[in-house]
């Protein structure tokens, strides 16, 4: 295995033919790419779960596990040390509102546990194990799979790793400080200079390094809060930090506080736990995973292909697409919000029994694939919609307006001539936030990409967007989409009693 991660390249070999390159692949952070270039660490694992580093033996392992789990954090360790494009920082990190929320510390601090408790609440997960710095002080994901102390595989309900590369952030909060059982948070609210020593500490390559992490200390500073102290269960803290977030930020957007973020940020922090008993809790609220149901090879190739020729035949009659506006009126052209051209009507009609019979069969699985439970059939509705070069539709649900309340579940089918001609148009459904005051999209996601002749289920009140699709081929190259919804029916009257 040749891999590298920040600039620094390693290679293991595997001379037991045990598949321990396979497994190490698996538990290493997304951001190990492939690289064929010259070895900066060289590792050989034999016979007896032993391993060589640069030719001098490190460690002998008692099992393929323990094997696995030493030559990680080896190989972790042997990259935050070498690295020169940036500097690791043992720390984990959730990204929030653009900001980094960095939780400093090594094992056994809790930091494992905050971090996975703040992504629950709908933080975006960064990292784990380290904060990963650029000279410019912003943080750059290391998003191996967080598996917090006490658990043997990552929590279910976490959408941990994206399919997209995310932009570094800059920080906005260290909440520094090990869990304590029984303490009440009261953390120290600390600026300037003071507030970057605990990542100062928790520098991997300290004394090799220490210049560099001090010109980068000097350029966070101006602009990080450190909330600096004992920390009880990570459920009560980490609604407590995004809360915390959001109050500044809408106090430095309406003008009320100082003349930097971080001004209004450690204000805030301040009056909040000077007055904290005062001070409502948090909203109560849980993250609901939004599920799905992907099917590939809906249509015959026959199918397909007379598909594709029906809809070029029809180019002329595509117009372009709508949303409900302001007022709930229907087909509003807005592009700000959506841009692509839709098909609807009579030359649609003529070819729904080719999905028609389908659909009927696949619908009762799908419904409980999706957790959505029994509700009786009524309307099918569909449209047929073609994006090119620079098309989108922002995030939304399908259930936005009194015409669509009804809309249960929604399904996307894809087709576009071959070979592919485009890129981008991929589906992202967002998790959804519930608490008692209604539902809102969280920024945790799926994304799921548009393949051909392949069929998407999902409930029609998830929030959901189409990404830019990127073509500078014309109309037969587009990237295709036959949307329909299932609408509930009026009940029976013994169920409606």
């Amino acid at each position: 295995m040749a891999t590298s991660c920040y600039g620094v390249r390693v290679r293991v070999v595997d001379a037991t033919g045990a598949g321990v390159c396979g497994r190490l692949r698996d538990v290493l952070a997304p951001e190990f790419a492939p690289d064929g270039g010259s070895a900066d660490v060289s590792y050989v694992v034999t016979a007896g779960y032993r391993v060589a580093r640069d030719g001098e033996p490190i460690f002998a392992a008692e099992s393929a596990d323990g094997l696995v789990a030493a030559l990680l954090q080896d190989v972790e360790n042997a990259v935050a040390q070498r690295s020169r494009e940036t500097l690791f920082v043992h720390a984990g990190v959730v990204g929030w509102r653009g900001l980094a929320i960095v939780v400093p510390g090594r094992s056994q601090t809790g930091k494992s546990t905050l971090v996975a408790e703040l992504v629950r609440h709908g933080a975006t997960y960064w990292s784990d194990e380290f904060a990963v710095l650029d000279d410019a002080g912003r943080v750059h994901p290391y998003r191996r799979p967080l598996v917090p102390r006490g658990l043997t595989a990552p929590p279910p309900d976490l959408r941990l790793v994206r399919a997209d590369q995310p932009e570094p952030l800059p920080i906005g909060l260290v909440v520094a400080g090990r869990h304590q059982l029984g303490v009440a948070w009261r953390p120290t609210v600390v600026r300037g200079a003071r507030a970057v020593l605990p990542l100062i500490d928790g520098t991997v390559q300290g004394r090799e390094q220490s210049a560099r992490m001090l010109r980068i200390a000097a350029r966070v500073a101006p602009d990080v809060v450190t909330l600096q102290g004992p920390r009880p269960e990570a459920t009560e803290v980490a609604a407590l930090v995004l809360d915390l977030v959001d109050d500044a930020l809408v106090s430095h957007a309406l003008g009320a506080g100082g003349e930097s973020l971080s001004a209004d940020l450690g204000r805030v922090a301040e009056r909040r736990f000077q007055s904290r008993a005062a001070r409502p809790a948090p909203t109560e609220r849980r993250l609901e995973v939004t599920r799905w149901v992907r099917m590939t090879d809906f249509l015959d190739p026959a199918e397909h292909r007379r598909l594709l020729e029906h809809v070029l035949a029809h180019q002329d009659d595509f117009g372009a697409s709508g949303v409900v506006g302001r007022q709930g009126e229907l087909g509003v052209v807005d592009y700000g919000a959506r841009k692509s051209r839709t098909l609807a009507g009579p030359p649609l009609d003529a070819m729904w029994p080719t999905f028609e019979r389908r659909l009927a069969g696949v619908l009762p699985a799908v419904r409980r694939e999706v957790g959505m439970s029994w509700f009786p059939a009524g309307e099918i509705e569909r449209q047929l919609t073609i994006h090119g070069g620079g098309d989108f539709f922002v995030p939304h649900t399908d259930t936005g307006s009194a015409a669509a309340a009804s809309r249960r579940i929604s399904c996307v089918y894809y087709f576009h001539a071959s070979p592919q001609r485009f890129t981008g148009g991929e589906l992202r459904l967002y998790d959804t936030w519930v608490s008692p005051l209604g539902t809102t999209g969280a920024p945790t996601h799926t994304t799921l990409e548009p393949i051909d002749n392949s069929i998407v289920f999902f409930p029609a009140g998830a929030f959901h967007e189409v990404c830019p699709v990127h073509s500078d081929a014309g109309f037969a190259a587009g990237r295709f989409a036959v949307t329909i919804w299932f609408h509930e029916g009026e009940r029976p009257a013994a169920l409606r009693t």
